[in-house]
């Protein structure tokens, strides 16, 4: 009958094997890896080139100093009212549709180089504003420019119901 097995001997390596076998891993990571590494190797290269490397080297070295001024900015009046306009601001922008809002700002700079286009600097009368009121684009922007504030006004309206 065989005999139990009561005393088990673990192979332990010695530092010497641990430190050739992690050279190993490292080399063969390198050897897989050698494309990726040599374009990171050039980002870094150029991170030093331009000094960002120097100031991030900076700002890691001076972090406790950094994150005390962040936090008292922080703690400045209005800063958490900035921080929520800031975030309602961009909410804002993210609910605007890309299409019309890049017609309505050509339209904004088509009418501001309309604008300063100006060879008259002469103020318009009362009888040349009646006759501009007559042309489509004026109608058109001024009937864009009511719709808006129709829509401005049910929204206001739509606020304040849900406040009361």
């Amino acid at each position: 009958m065989a005999k139990a097995i009561s005393n088990i001997e673990r192979y332990m390596p010695s530092p010497e094997e641990e430190r050739h076998q992690a050279i190993q891993q490292v080399l063969d990571a390198v050897s897989e890896n050698h494309q990726a590494l040599i374009t990171l190797l050039d980002i870094v290269k150029e991170l030093q080139e331009i000094g960002v490397l120097d100031i991030l080297q900076g700002a890691l070295k001076n972090r406790h100093d950094i994150g005390v001024i962040a936090v008292s900015q922080l703690n400045k009046p209005g800063m958490h009212h900035m921080m929520k306009n800031g975030m309602n601001a961009l909410q804002f922008v993210g609910k605007l549709q890309p299409d019309k809002l890049q017609n309505i700002l050509n339209a904004v700079d088509h009418g501001l180089d309309r604008m300063t286009d100006t060879k008259n600097d002469k103020p318009m009368g009362l009888l040349g504003m009646s006759k501009a009121m007559m042309e489509p684009n004026v109608t058109l922007a001024l009937s864009s420019m009511i719709n808006f504030l129709r829509g401005m006004g049910e929204g206001m309206n739509h606020a304040e119901k849900q406040v009361h």
